[in-house]
């Protein structure tokens, strides 16, 4: 559905128009949308919705093209955000429906504001399904990493495809379940195998640095300098100081 059946369907008149042109598209704030379905609770919705008619204004939301436009813009970032977790388009339209069944009982704001409710409940309810259906992608990505640390090529993407969630989820969820950013967490791990091998082995620096997923050496030092506070020469030479 689009502006022409509005108007061929006389749900569109020259007022809209009117409204339209004095009314910022943009007011929709979907970054916000986005962050409440990563992290929100289905309680909370209600005033998700709230604040974005309150953004949008209760006189632009009279007007049955921009009603429109707000349902389209919430629907569509829904839509994103679960296909970011791994829910594929026929599973969302099949909890929520597709939003050309919808748009013509959107009669008035109250209509919308129920329908946007529920359908942020809806994913909501979906996204913790989801994630109750397998194991923490957390405690995932760390299995993965754990047995991947070495590869110089591992990334925050790589991580994401193999538990099957976009980057930017992926991102959100990992720092919220660990504490720790993914880059973070990666670099711990690495610098944590090294100082074992610093300590129990004779290779050569730079051959642990590219154990550990480093190819520069003098990048993997610094690093290690920053998180040690020594450089891996000097770590070494502690670490069997004090063996028996």
């Amino acid at each position: 559905m689009d502006i022409a059946d509005f108007w061929n369907d006389g749900m569109l008149n020259n007022a809209d128009l009117e409204q339209l042109k004095s009314t910022d598209l943009r007011c929709v704030d979907k970054s916000g949308v986005e962050e409440f379905l990563y992290a929100g609770s289905p309680g909370e919705a209600y005033h998700v919705v709230r604040d974005i008619f309150d953004s949008v204004g209760r006189e632009a939301m009279r007007s049955a093209l921009f009603r429109f436009y707000v349902v389209t813009d919430v629907y569509l970032t829904a839509k994103m955000v679960m296909s970011c977790i791994g829910l594929d388009n026929d599973e969302f339209v099949e909890a929520v429906g597709s939003a050309d069944s919808f748009i013509r009982q959107f009669e008035d704001e109250k209509s919308v504001f129920a329908y946007l409710t529920n359908l942020l409940e809806n994913c909501i309810n979906l996204r913790n399904d989801k994630a109750c259906a397998g194991k923490s992608i957390a405690g995932q990505a760390k299995a993965y990493i754990a047995a991947h640390f070495h590869e110089p090529e591992i990334s925050l993407s790589v991580v994401a495809e193999s538990v099957n969630v976009c980057a930017t989820y992926f991102s959100f969820i990992f720092k919220k379940e660990t504490g720790d950013t993914f880059v973070s967490y990666l670099t711990h791990v690495r610098v944590e195998k090294a100082k074992a091998l610093l300590g129990s082995s004779t290779q050569r620096v730079a051959q642990i640095a590219s154990e550990v997923g480093y190819n520069d050496y003098h990048y993997f030092a610094c690093i290690f300098k920053k998180i040690v506070g020594m450089t891996p020469s000097q770590f070494r030479k502690k670490s069997r100081a004090t063996l028996p």
